[in-house]
């Protein structure tokens, strides 16, 4: 069932409803194209998927080399065969002949036992002969291969992964006219009533706003999950007379929030005197009021807030300084009433509190400021906006940045 105006038995949107932008329309929109960004429009960090960046799977599993190293070996030492057959003889004593061939045999199996000890050695140092033919070793290591092998595996080459390319940074137009935000739809309700407390004392206005906290923080969280955008509660602050803010210092009469800490500054004496006065209009203000200044944490979360100042901030002309500032706080007007509208009927926002409200949002502008300064906007486009944000309920019907110029003056 498509979301409608809690004061009006009309259907606002869905299928075969008018277009927002539309003359047809309930509310005088004007007649341009659809305000919807299309899906997807805007890119923003995504998760890891199946592991983190640059995962290409875990290399092969190494273990040790397979085989033995190669085997290697001298070839075997020649000996000399023995005299050949021949007819017997008596044995006369040693002739020459046979001591000249044991010296000489002799002198063959040391030469040779000496020639394998130098090639076992590996070096140019001479060997010594002792009276049994062996190989002394040296203490210079030996060229020759060893049983352990010389060179170690060459390891698996890991294969070169190219980092993915980051996501192309949004410009500042982009995250204020094109942002995720404006395609979650319709706010949920946090199902909250009204807080009971009344702004007689401090302890009751904190205790107030406190309790209005989680509920805007419930709504708004839903809505940053649908965005796949990160949430963080804001802080709330309630104030007297002066307080001093990493925004500067401000002297106890409106309310307002502070990027630089992400607070929401809630003015006790304007609350307190207000409720002496007319107890339902200021109950009406509080409400609306809170949801205003939680508009502005919302464009924080999302990117919107820090945006739309770097835009002001590089505008030469102060017209279109002004003009930056008037969107900004008329989408905060928009968005805030989007909460009002999703929790209006366990608020309950209806009867006298309702026509306080509608009162309230008809005459906030810059006519009434003082010094009279053009950064809010008019009262006729106050209206407009919060109007709009309470009947759809959907921040893609929040998009003053995208909107005709006769709605942001």
């Amino acid at each position: 069932m498509p979301p409608q105006s809690p004061w009006s038995s009309t259907p606002q949107s869905g299928a075969g409803q008018p277009n927002p932008w539309s003359a047809a329309a309930s509310t005088p929109y004007p007649p341009a194209g659809t305000p919807y960004p299309p899906a997807g429009s805007q890119s923003g960090p995504t998760g890891p998927q199946g592991g983190p960046p640059g995962f290409q799977g875990f290399p092969p599993a190494t273990g040790p080399a397979q085989g033995g190293q190669p085997s290697w070996q001298y070839p075997p030492i020649p000996i000399p065969k023995p005299p050949g057959a021949g007819r017997r003889r008596k044995p006369r004593g040693t002739p020459k002949g046979l001591l000249i061939g044991l010296v000489v045999l002799a002198v063959l199996v040391v030469g040779t036992g000496v020639t394998y000890a130098l090639r076992n050695n590996g070096d140019d140092n001479k060997a010594t002969v002792t009276d049994t033919p062996s190989a002394t070793p040296s203490e210079t290591p030996s060229e020759t291969p060893s049983e352990t092998p010389s060179a170690s595996p060459t390891p698996t080459p890991t294969p070169t992964v190219k980092p993915k390319p980051k996501p192309r940074q949004l410009t500042p137009y982009e995250l204020v006219a094109k942002n995720k935000l404006y395609a979650v739809g319709a706010v949920q309700a946090s199902r909250c009533t009204e807080p009971p407390y009344r702004p007689t004392t401090f302890a009751a206005v904190k205790a107030y706003y406190n309790r209005m906290l989680p509920c805007l923080n419930r709504t708004w969280w839903l809505a940053m999950q649908k965005a796949k955008l990160p949430f963080r509660a804001p802080h709330v602050i309630v104030y007297a007379n002066t307080v001093k803010t990493p925004c500067g210092i401000e002297r106890g009469t409106r309310g307002f929030y502070c990027g630089a800490n992400e607070a929401i500054y809630m003015p006790f004496n304007v609350d307190y005197n207000n409720y002496k006065v007319n107890p339902i209009y200021t109950r009406a203000w509080m409400l609306n009021t809170f949801a205003h200044e939680y508009g502005h944490h919302v464009q924080q979360l999302t990117g919107i807030f820090g945006a739309s100042f770097a835009r002001q901030a590089t505008m030469a002309d102060p017209a279109m300084r002004l003009l930056e500032s008037r969107k900004r706080e008329l989408q905060a007007s928009c968005l805030g009433s989007a909460y009002l509208g999703a929790d209006a009927q366990f608020i309950p926002l209806k009867g006298e509190l309702l026509a306080s409200w509608k009162f309230a949002v008809a005459n906030a502008g810059d006519e009434f400021s003082k010094p009279k300064v053009r950064d809010h906007g008019a009262k006729v486009n106050h209206n407009f906006w919060s109007t709009r944000g309470i009947t759809y309920r959907d921040p893609r019907y929040c998009n003053t940045f995208q909107s005709p110029p006769q709605y942001t003056y």
